[in-house]
């Protein structure tokens, strides 16, 4: 990983790279509990999924390789510990695009991410109606 110094924070993963874990990871390590996400580059491979709220669970779908036409997302606490909730938009070779929730993607050529912390933290808890963590405020 390469990143700038300084936040809001820039960083670039390297292919081979986990995305979820990867941001994960710098998170803990420099303390971020609230922050915005964006992103762009490639994947070798990735898991997104699209949430049915009668059925309360994610139906999932595998892709290739593909470009990140855009990565959102935010970072909150669960269990105090930074969760990343992100959906991303890929296209293939024929430029069709796909998208949904990330579960996981495995970066291809690379992939650039701006990370802008918050000056509070946000937490997330979980609604059994909806059947998720959703981002709670006391």
């Amino acid at each position: 990983m390469h990143q700038s110094p300084t936040a809001p924070y820039h960083f670039r993963l390297e292919k081979g790279d986990e995305i979820v874990e990867a941001i994960t990871a710098f998170c803990e390590h420099n303390d971020i509990k609230a922050a915005r996400l964006e992103g762009i580059g490639a994947v070798m491979e990735a898991e997104l999924g699209f949430y049915d709220l009668e059925k309360q669970k994610y139906h999932h779908k595998k892709f290739g390789e593909m470009e990140i036409v855009s990565l959102l997302g935010n970072i909150s606490l669960v269990d105090d510990k930074p969760f990343l909730h992100a959906h991303m938009v890929l296209s293939g070779r024929d430029f069709s695009a796909v998208g949904g929730h990330l579960f996981n993607g495995i970066v291809g050529a690379t992939c650039e991410i701006f990370l802008t912390p918050l000056p509070h933290s946000m937490k997330r808890k979980h609604i059994p109606e909806i059947g998720l963590k959703l981002l709670h405020y006391d």
